[in-house]
């Protein structure tokens, strides 16, 4: 039963990206992206709680005006090298220290402003329904997307994937240079949910 389980949403957004500076809060409908993604996360019937980790201070500002808490990322995290999941267990590890420890993470990145609250939601279902220690968002041609990846706590800091998967449909952007910020825009209006 999911209501008595305690849902953490972690948003990674680092302050570098080479393809798009400040990728994290360019902005997307007159608003920061990770704006969008926490504002999901808000919708959510599911999630109790969001946390931003991050290194940069204006990231980390943005969060906690959109409604989300903080977490320092240490930099040695916050490279372009570093597996995003390192990143997130992280997080999770602080989480359960400073808050209570998450039954699920709900792990959503910024650049996919456009995600519904509904597929989350639908997802995270799927996770509890099936028995499944993670699912992973694919689009239509069942390649993994990267817009969100919920995990149960006990996998949260595997380097890989766990034995037990899921899959959920999304159809969402990925914005990772200004084309995709414009074709998001002139083809979709901000959400409303």
């Amino acid at each position: 039963m999911i209501k008595n389980l305690y849902v953490s949403a972690i948003i990674p957004a680092r302050g570098g990206s080479r393809r798009l500076p400040r990728k994290n809060i360019y902005p997307v409908w007159g608003k920061p992206m990770l704006y969008w993604s926490v504002n999901a996360c808000q919708k959510s019937k599911y999630i109790d709680d969001i946390f931003v980790t991050t290194e940069d201070e204006e990231i980390k500002k943005v969060a906690l005006e959109s409604g989300a808490k903080a977490i320092n990322r240490p930099t040695e995290l916050a490279d372009d090298k570093t597996l995003k999941q390192r990143a997130i267990c992280h997080a999770f590890k602080e989480i359960s220290t400073k808050y209570k420890k998450p039954d699920i993470i709900v792990e959503l990145q910024a650049n996919s402003p456009d995600v519904s609250p509904k597929d989350i939601d639908a997802a995270i279902e799927k996770l509890v329904d099936n028995n499944r220690w993670e699912i992973l968002s694919m689009d239509k041609n069942l390649l993994q997307n990267g817009v969100f990846r919920i995990q149960k706590a006990d996998v949260v800091c595997l380097d890989s994937l766990s034995a037990v998967a899921g899959a959920y449909i999304v159809e969402a952007a990925n914005i990772h240079n200004l084309e995709d910020v414009k074709e998001l825009e002139d083809k979709s209006p901000p959400p409303s949910y």
